[in-house]
């Protein structure tokens, strides 16, 4: 349930609200769901590696996680 929660969330602060006016009332965020989240951002391969002495976690060059990954850290950052 935690799980479920948090994730909701990290997509309500990281996404705009949906302007929708319908009779059944839809949500007003477009949610993914927990397994989308999970295979796209943390069930990536990476490494863990340490350059100059500073532990840097290391994973490949996709600009599709890439973006996400970024895009969430700003939306922390920005509320933080």
């Amino acid at each position: 349930m935690l799980a479920h929660n948090l994730s909701r969330e990290l997509q309500m602060t990281a996404q705009p609200r949906a302007e929708r006016c319908a009779p059944k009332r839809p949500a007003l965020w477009d949610f993914e769901t927990l397994d989308h989240m999970r295979s796209r951002l943390l069930q990536r391969a990476g490494r863990f590696t340490s350059p100059k002495g500073t532990l840097t976690l290391t994973m490949s060059a996709n600009q599709n996680a890439q973006h996400d990954i970024r895009h969430y850290l700003e939306q922390f950052q920005q509320t933080a």
